[in-house]
């Protein structure tokens, strides 16, 4: 993404993950819906990040599932 448009996370797949990290990129894309900013990631989580968001309960609901997951639906 450019400009002031918004933010593009970009986490290698052997990345070592916990939850405080997700809840940050968390609050990022909150605070980005609020202020009608982009905020995405530039790849579907994988790896130790999905296992992570898995145990957290981080892919239960549709909108964080479609942020995460990249799959279809407002993120």
């Amino acid at each position: 993404m450019k400009g002031d448009d918004g933010l593009l996370i970009s986490v290698s797949e052997d990345s070592a993950t916990d939850l405080t990290f997700v809840q940050l990129i968390e609050t990022g894309r909150r605070a980005a819906q609020q202020a009608g900013r982009k905020f995405a990631l530039a790849a579907p989580a994988t790896g130790p990040l999905r296992e992570t968001l898995r145990r957290g309960g981080f892919l239960e609901t549709p909108d964080r599932r479609a942020f995460w997951l990249l799959e279809a639906g407002d993120h």
